[in-house]
C-alpha cells in the first residue's frame, strides 16, 4: 500500500467501509450461511492485492469475480472449519458435565490445546486460501504449517486483534462500518509477512 499517506486517510477509510459493506451484502446474497465464506474470501483477496501494491483496482468488479470463482470451494472449506469448531465445542460441553477425575482433567487440557491450535490455524486459513492456488485439504495443512513456522507474525495477529478489539469495543458504529474489514486486513498483513519470510528462507543458500 505504497500510496497510503496522511492526506489519503479519508479515502482509505471509505475504501475499507466499502469493502465491509460489500462483505455484508454478499454474505446476505448467499443467505448468510452460503454467502459468508465466499464473501470473506473475496474480502481477503482484495486486501492481498492492496498489500501487494495494486491499490487502484475496481473493488466491486474484483470482489464479485472472487466471490463467484471461489463460491463452492470456500463453502467446502467453511463447512470443514465449522464441523471442526462445533466438534470441539461439543467436546467442551461434555467435559464440563463429566464427573471430575484426573483423566477428565487431562482430557480437558488436551481439548483446550487442540482448540487453541485450531484458532491459530484459522487465522491463517483465509490468507492461505487467497495466496495459494491449492486444494481445500492443502489449505488446511498449509495454514497449520505456516502457523507453526511463523511465531512472530502469529503474535502480531493476536496482539493486533486484541488492540483493535479494545479500540473499537466502545464504538458500535465503527464496528459495524469498519470492524470486519479492519480485522481481515490486519490478519492478511501479518500472514503476508509470514509468506514473504517463508519464501526468503527458501531462497537462502544452505550452509
Amino acid at each position: 500500500m505504497g500510496s497510503f499517506g496522511i492526506l489519503k486517510i479519508p479515502e482509505w477509510i471509505l475504501k475499507f467501509a466499502y469493502v465491509n459493506l460489500l462483505w455484508i451484502c454478499f454474505s446476505f446474497l448467499g443467505l448468510v450461511m452460503m454467502g459468508i465464506f465466499p464473501a470473506t474470501i473475496a474480502m481477503f483477496a482484495i486486501f492481498r492485492i492492496w498489500i501487494m501494491g495494486e491499490t487502484d483496482l475496481p473493488i466491486l468488479k474484483n470482489f464479485w469475480n472472487y466471490y463467484k470463482k471461489d463460491f463452492f470451494k470456500s463453502n467446502i472449506l467453511g463447512s470443514i472449519l465449522f464441523m471442526i469448531g462445533y466438534t470441539l465445542y461439543i467436546d467442551f460441553q461434555l467435559l464440563q458435565h463429566a464427573s471430575a477425575s484426573v483423566f477428565i482433567t487431562i482430557l480437558t487440557y488436551v481439548v483446550a490445546a487442540i482448540t487453541f491450535m485450531y484458532i491459530l490455524t484459522l487465522l491463517y486459513t483465509f490468507p492461505v486460501f487467497v495466496h495459494y492456488d491449492i486444494s481445500v485439504i492443502k489449505v488446511l495443512k498449509t495454514s497449520f504449517l505456516t502457523m507453526i513456522v511463523s511465531p512472530l507474525p502469529t503474535i502480531m495477529m493476536i496482539a493486533g486483534c486484541i488492540i483493535l478489539y479494545f479500540s473499537l469495543r466502545n464504538f458500535l458504529g465503527l464496528v459495524v462500518i469498519l470492524g470486519p474489514s479492519l480485522f481481515a486486513f490486519l490478519i492478511m498483513c501479518s500472514a503476508y509477512l509470514s509468506f514473504t519470510n517463508i519464501v526468503k528462507s527458501k531462497e537462502q543458500p544452505s550452509n
